[in-house]
């Protein structure tokens, strides 16, 4: 035996009983940060589908660590099966997906302004034209009262009622 591997030996001898004992539990460790999920949960709210190298590249994570990540997250629930077959290619659909906000124009629901040719129309039993006409003037006076009311000074023009 050689001097110097005969002296790591008695070195590493003299030492492991002051080495403290680790189980083997304990010494397991999550294979992503806990933050990191939290985010992720975000991001599945906020997108119906990502992948592995898209989830690694926001949170600053490691291919494995994002897989691992996603794999939990479809096991609990919050993504559905992941598909693919690369690592970095591997991608699910959220399950937990918010549809942002939508006007009015998103959801069918477009309000028409009234042209001057549909003010008029043609009664169909009569045959008469109808027009239709709004009158603003006990409005106005409505709101002239209550800004007098409450000592509002109005513009020499709204002063005016009809």
């Amino acid at each position: 035996m050689k001097r110097r591997g005969f002296l790591q030996l008695l070195g590493g001898a003299i030492a492991a009983p002051l080495v403290p004992n680790v189980a083997v539990g304990a010494a397991t460790k999550a294979a992503y940060p806990a933050s990191a999920l939290h985010a992720a949960i975000y991001h599945a709210q906020s997108r119906v589908n990502f992948s592995v190298f898209s989830l690694a590249r926001q949170l600053g994570l490691d291919l494995d660590q994002a897989e691992a990540l996603m794999g939990d997250m479809s096991s609990r629930g919050i993504l559905g099966p992941l598909q693919g077959t690369t690592q970095p290619g591997r991608w699910a659909r959220s399950k937990v997906w918010k549809r942002p906000f939508a006007g009015a124009a998103a959801t069918g629901k477009v309000i028409k302004t009234a042209r001057p040719s549909d003010l008029t129309r043609t009664a169909p039993q009569t045959g008469k034209s109808i027009s239709f006409e709004v009158d603003l003037n006990s409005f106005l006076n409505y709101l002239r009262k209550m800004s007098q009311d409450q000592g509002l000074t109005l513009h020499p023009q709204c002063r005016q009622t009809t």
